[in-house]
């Protein structure tokens, strides 16, 4: 498949949908979860950190990748939409 053929398959506006809502319920998954254990943590005398546990990590990581993804495809529906209006093919 052609790379103009790639981008003009791809359901861009979706999957900039799809990365946009996970970047959001991720980013809020680690505040809930820093305040919870913050919480946690003020009643037993410890300390909370935002990456003290495996998970907060791993919410970390994804919200990251998924925001990467995001930017990506809404790069890549804007130049989709180019082309389209242009009736060209990317050079």
């Amino acid at each position: 498949m052609k790379k103009d053929e790639f981008i003009k398959k791809m359901p861009w506006g979706i999957i900039a949908g799809i990365c946009a809502m996970s970047v959001f319920f991720l980013t809020a998954a680690m505040i809930i979860l820093f305040f919870v254990l913050d919480g946690v943590a003020a009643q037993t005398n410890t300390t909370a950190g935002l990456f003290s546990e495996w998970y907060q990590t791993f919410i970390f990581v994804f919200d990251i990748i998924f925001a990467l993804g995001l930017i990506g495809s809404v790069v890549m529906y804007f130049l989709r939409q180019k082309m389209r209006n242009e009736g060209g093919a990317i050079v």
